[in-house]
């Protein structure tokens, strides 16, 4: 473990700047929690190499509450919304819009700067939704409203196996660190956690927080 944190420390001093950010959003997901431990890693696919950083921590109190239909059919709408979104910035598939697409979206939104039309908290709300409803669909997850010691967040989660991810977070902290092409590195990760999660049968006693450095 003394190279693994060798080597952390020295990103935090001399790495690229996607590379810094990635572990300032793990700083803050680890702010106040007891860490096990702080690991790179790397994830093989045929879209490419994904890097990513993961930090394990003990686990903490925290309530978790699984929306109702009610609750959820606003995300829902504000998915649809999101095709005008992707519309507005060159994606032209409708429904059929895939993870590239969001990608291709934020970042055209990103150089546009005019944001009169499309806020931050919009954009956020609205692609918080799509990639929510992505992930539900394609890693059989749904929606939870999650309390801990640091507030409450709406995140999805696994039905049948335990892993998590925060759409509205991890889109939040791209647009204030002005990054961008990481909704497909990020579901890459949510995937990999899904299979972990099978192969330990909701086992796992700590828990983890990963990031991956944008493109």
């Amino acid at each position: 473990m003394g190279v693994v944190t060798n080597i952390i420390e020295a990103i935090r001093r001399i790495g690229s700047p996607s590379q810094k950010a990635a572990l300032k959003r793990l700083d803050a997901g680890l702010e106040g929690r007891q860490v096990v431990s702080i690991k790179r890693g790397r994830l093989d696919d045929p879209s490419g190499a994904v890097p990513y950083i993961e930090g394990t921590t003990l686990p903490v109190p925290e309530a978790v509450l699984i929306l109702t239909a009610e609750e959820v059919a606003p995300l829902q709408e504000n998915a649809q919304y999101g095709l005008n979104f992707l519309r507005a910035f060159g994606v032209q598939r409708g429904a059929a819009w895939t993870l590239e697409d969001l990608d291709l979206a934020f970042a055209a939104w990103q150089r546009a700067g005019d944001k009169s039309t499309f806020s931050d908290d919009y954009v956020m709300e609205v692609l918080g939704a799509m990639f929510g409803e992505y992930c539900i669909k394609h890693l059989n997850m749904r929606w939870i409203k999650l309390t801990d010691d640091h507030g409450s967040t709406l995140a999805v989660e696994g039905i049948a196996i335990e892993f998590r991810g925060f759409p509205f977070q991890s889109i939040s902290k791209r647009i204030r660190d002005a990054e961008n092409f990481f909704f497909q590195s990020i579901f890459l990760l949510m995937r990999k956690n899904s299979v972990e999660g099978n192969e330990r049968a909701r086992e796992r006693p700590n828990t983890s927080y990963m990031d991956s450095p944008c493109k």
